[in-house]
């Protein structure tokens, strides 16, 4: 695995899911490196976890000392900007951040709400994009930082019944895309995690047979040994499924929309 000296890493989206998943992953890991550490070989690092749910972060924070609590609300710069400079004037600017925080709501086309959608955009996709102002301001000037927003394969192409959530990662793809030319050179690496079906209480809405779902602590792995493995710009999992909506993403559309309906019929 590549070395990567990360001393300060800060999970946002963390009180649940994969973002907890991700914790318990960063949790193992810095307890053997603090056994490392009293060996005089490694230096352990700290991990900052934020959400809004201030109990259950406490309550996280109690299985290492590594851990600290920082609440966060995504859809308020305010609590953006308080978290940040809260995590910098204790730990330092983070050296890893991983966007995990995300709704979904499934809305088939006679449930059409505005209001859905407007949720969807404000924590999917405006709440990184308050995440991001700050930390890209202040890890440039650094001159070094890794960044590593979660969207979802659902943001290759449209799908049924997710008109809500997959424009918004279909969003993040992009920006992240963009960001990640554009942060060449820079030493602040622009990332994006686009992971399949996950059984987490978000995905018990759907009413369908996921393909391939996978645990929250599944996920976690491939995304942990997708971090420290390389600088690649994309972790996309599992790879199976992966593999089949990319090879859907350049179909033409007669063909695409027929792949649909025979989906929507099983």
């Amino acid at each position: 695995m590549k070395n990567k000296n990360w001393q300060n890493i800060w999970v946002i989206g963390a009180s649940s899911g994969i973002g907890a998943a991700i914790v318990q992953k960063f949790i193992a890991e810095t307890d053997e490196s603090h056994e490392s550490n009293e060996a005089g070989q490694t230096t352990p690092r700290h991990i900052t976890i934020s959400a809004r749910s201030h109990e259950t972060l406490q309550k996280m924070a109690l299985a290492s000392p590594c851990i600290s609590a920082v609440p966060c609300d995504v859809t308020a710069p305010a609590s953006v900007d308080q978290a940040i400079d809260l995590i910098e004037s204790e730990h330092g600017l983070p050296d890893l951040v991983i966007y995990c925080a995300g709704f979904y709501n499934p809305m088939p086309v006679d449930e059409f709400s505005r209001d859905i959608i407007a949720h969807h955009i404000a924590v999917n996709y405006q709440g990184a994009v308050n995440c991001l102002e700050p930390l890209l301001r202040k890890m440039r000037a650094r001159g070094h930082g890794e960044i590593a927003i979660t969207a979802s394969v659902v943001g290759y192409r449209g799908l049924p019944k997710a008109g809500a959530y997959g424009p918004t990662k279909a969003a993040l793809i992009s920006l992240c895309e963009t960001l990640r030319e554009e942060l060449t050179g820079s030493g602040v690496v622009m990332r994006v995690i686009n992971p399949g079906f996950v059984k987490t209480p978000m995905t018990d809405q759907n009413d369908f047979n996921m393909p391939y779902l996978q645990t929250p602590e599944q996920a976690a792995d491939f995304i942990y040994y997708g971090l420290r493995k390389n600088d690649d710009f994309e972790i996309a999992f599992p790879p199976v499924f992966v593999r089949q909506l990319k090879l859907a993403r350049i179909l033409p559309y007669r063909w695409y929309f027929k792949l649909i309906e025979r989906m929507i019929q099983k």
